[in-house]
């Protein structure tokens, strides 16, 4: 797949010959004002036209991970009143047990959606406050990073395969989100949101380095190592259940995000090797565009479909962060310029993914857009931020 990505110049002019959507001279990324809290803003998760098939379930929805990843953008770029008053919104969506429902709208009054909880969104939430101090030097957001924190620890596991992970959340929609079970209890740990969990602690540690988060974050590194890596395939499964980990392969988990883990937790040496078997695994090439799918093969969530030929932009954006963490620089480039074309066909927002299906649809998007420019930042400025030490700004 790296060898795709280095003739990347050609491909890009041939695809600036076709077709692009109308130029937008509005930020995707921008917060709108939220009506559910006075103050507060959020982002529009996906640009969705009049008519469109998902107009029903994604106008107007804004999600809470791609809100925690404009707040880094934000931050990175320079624009702390933005990220300020995005995290307002995060702050106000807050479940009193110490969670965070997965998304809500801008509806009057808004739908919140607090009953569906999943820990990795809790997480990036967390995440992105407690950056939020460490970048501005601020005491505003602290508090309810460490709640967040605080509910991802008491959800460990104590013993069996699963032990020290954190549990997966609760709830979950059916019939393509027409039916919604509330009792629902995720049960498994998924290697994903363990990622997120750590560098949330890590955060916090730097926040209150005298409290238990160093420590947390250290032990739940070995053991996301010791329950969630396959030694043959040299990456990581995508979970653990109670029978052990999961046939499942997702790039986030496998290598993206994992190789930003390993790296983060000093193991390098297995970085690199989980970053190789990653792009080995779920390099693809789809419209002449090369890139990364989600999964490979048909995975638990998805029963009934193989994603493995689908371009998903947004952990192609962070292969691409990887590629700038490890020093690979020119790959790195190659990457952004994909994408980079993918906005500027789109109207100013990468597309989610293509071809579209179900959970992937081809509409530009705040997710795979912000880590876009998360990764450009990274190449401009060789200062990692997003999964790293932040910056201080001046």
């Amino acid at each position: 797949m790296n060898r795709a990505f280095l003739a990347v110049a050609l491909l890009s002019v041939a695809c600036s010959r076709e077709a692009r959507g109308p130029v937008s001279t509005t930020d995707p990324l921008a917060p709108v004002p939220w009506p559910g809290s006075a103050g507060c803003a959020a982002v529009i998760s996906y640009q969705v036209p009049p008519g469109h098939p998902n107009e029903r379930t994604l106008s107007g929805r804004s999600f809470v991970y791609d809100n925690a990843l404009a707040m880094l953008v934000h931050l990175s770029e320079g624009r702390p009143s933005d990220a300020k008053a995005i995290g307002c919104t995060l702050v106000a969506l807050q479940n009193p047990d110490r969670s965070i429902g997965f998304s809500f709208d801008f509806a009057k009054p808004p739908f919140v959606d607090r009953a569906y909880v999943r820990a990795g969104v809790v997480a990036w939430t967390g995440y992105a406050l407690a950056t939020y101090d460490l970048v501005t030097q601020t005491d505003t957001f602290r508090a309810s990073a460490r709640a967040y924190a605080d509910g991802l620890l008491a959800a460990r596991f104590k013993d069996g395969p699963r032990a020290g992970l954190i549990a997966a959340g609760r709830g979950r929609w059916l019939d393509g989100g027409t039916q919604f079970e509330p009792g629902y209890v995720a049960d498994y740990a998924v290697t994903e949101h363990q990622i997120d969990a750590y560098f949330l602690l890590r955060a916090l540690h730097e926040l209150y380095p005298g409290g238990q988060y160093g420590a947390a974050a250290e032990a739940l590194g070995h053991d996301l190592i010791r329950a969630a890596w396959v030694s043959d395939e040299e990456l990581f499964s995508a979970g653990v259940d109670a029978d052990g980990q999961s046939e499942d392969r997702a790039l986030d988990a496998g290598g993206a995000w994992g190789t930003l883990f390993l790296l983060a937790f000093g193991d390098h040496e297995r970085a690199v090797r989980a970053f190789a078997a990653t792009d080995r695994t779920f390099g693809v090439v789809v419209r002449g565009l090369p890139g990364y799918a989600p999964y490979v093969g048909v995975v638990s969530d998805f029963p009934e479909r193989d994603l493995s030929q689908t371009f998903f932009a947004e952990g192609t954006a962070a292969m691409g962060v990887a590629y700038a963490r490890l020093h690979q620089k020119y790959s790195a480039r190659g990457v952004a310029s994909v994408l980079s074309e993918l906005r500027k066909r789109h109207g100013g927002a990468v597309p989610y993914a293509f071809p579209p299906s179900e959970d992937f649809p081809e509409l530009p998007a705040a997710a795979p857009t912000a880590w876009l420019r998360l990764l450009e930042r990274e190449l401009e400025t060789s200062s990692p931020f997003v999964f790293a030490a932040p910056r201080v700004l001046p």
